[in-house]
């Protein structure tokens, strides 16, 4: 193999899939956790699937810990990278033990099966599995099960960590507990081991991303700290992500101006010129509700159709959709009280009224 300078992962690739082109730029330092974000056909399987040496890629190179695994006629094969996959498929091989599957990898790369044995029940005991060591995969829960595929994937000391959806498929019980407890093996390590995390969950990115990536149409439109991509999102997706009411346009004065010329009052949230493209973001907390349309100078009043009703903990979400396209998605949340007290339901002709001090203007 190819010997580079780079440190943990560093990705500068263009894959096509069918009709599907992927091209991106991206890098995880070792101990970091980078989470990878976007609606679905944005690329994020096409993504791990090229970085775990399942496709080849067209153009561009792959590095990891010192090592080039794509790149000038190069493809390192799967089981030569380094690199541990878990999916919400556990793909546990059924007809062996748990012990005997998270050995598999150690086995594969040519430790003795004593020593293979060691490495699976330290890794089963990491991930609080030591107890399922003789059990067959069918006889575990899916939270037990992704446990024991968490251990075999970290059995081999990968070099970079594949995390693709590992909490989709598990009761909203298994997955707050198997999430810390990722979280804890995660730093098991210390600073060696690079992580991409594959996610729809903004809670699984701000539990244990550093960094957060988001795809669409097969590029990178946002990235940043995760508290920064999460707090000002620059795209819908990012902001429906996040909980956010998110409207493009372009900066102008004291707002933002739609693209059929609504001006949208705000607080600049950083140096833009007129004319730049940006967005308009506030909290569905902010947004009140009224039948009738009230005038006030330092409030924004559109009109509006309730889309749908969606409980979301204490309140009701109110989701919107009206005759701009900007108008679709924007969210109130309501206290149930409320919604009974204005007698809302989907059709419902409104008015969502936000006071400008609580729209932040970015630049897009």
């Amino acid at each position: 193999m190819t010997v580079s300078t780079v440190d943990g992962l560093r990705a500068e690739m263009a894959v096509g899939r069918g009709g599907f082109r992927l091209d991106v730029t991206l890098a995880a330092a070792p101990g970091e956790v980078l989470a990878v974000l976007g609606p679905n056909g944005s690329g994020k399987s096409t993504l791990l699937d090229t970085l775990a040496g399942l496709l080849r890629a067209d153009t561009g190179t792959v590095e990891l810990a010192g090592r080039t695994l794509a790149g000038d006629r190069l493809h390192v094969p799967p089981h030569q990278r380094r690199v541990g996959l878990v999916t919400q498929d556990t793909l546990l091989f059924p007809h062996l033990t748990v012990l005997a599957n998270v050995a598999f990898g150690p086995r594969a790369h040519g430790k003795p099966r004593r020593a293979a044995e060691n490495t699976a029940r330290r890794w089963l005991s990491e991930v609080d599995a030591s107890e399922l060591a003789g059990r067959r995969p069918s006889t575990l829960s899916g939270g037990q099960a992704q446990r024991v595929a968490l251990a075999r994937a970290l059995a081999t000391e990968p070099d970079l960590l594949l995390l693709d959806e590992p909490f989709a498929a598990l009761d909203v019980d298994a997955a707050p507990a198997l999430r810390g407890l990722v979280r804890r093996v995660l730093g098991v390590a210390g600073g060696r081991r690079a992580t991409v995390l594959v996610t729809h969950d903004p809670l699984d990115a701000l539990v244990l991303a550093d960094r957060v990536v988001v795809l669409d149409g097969g590029r990178i439109v946002e990235q940043g700290s995760t508290g920064e991509v999460l707090s000002r999102p620059r795209t819908a997706f990012t902001a429906r992500v996040a909980g956010l009411n998110l409207i493009t346009g372009t900066a102008s004065g004291d707002g933002l101006v739609t693209a059929d010329g609504t001006h949208v009052a705000g607080m600049r949230g950083e140096p833009l010129a007129d004319g730049a493209p940006a967005v308009a973001v506030f909290l569905p907390s902010a947004v009140a509700v009224h039948m009738e349309r009230t005038l006030a100078s330092p409030r924004n009043v559109f009109p509006a159709t309730v889309a749908g009703l969606e409980p979301h903990g204490d309140v009701i979400r109110v989701r919107a959709r009206g005759g701009p396209p900007w108008v679709a998605g924007l969210a109130a949340d309501l206290s149930p009280a409320a919604i009974a007290e204005l007698a809302l339901e989907p059709g419902t002709a409104i008015h969502l009224v936000i006071k400008a001090t609580e729209v932040t203007v970015y630049g897009a």
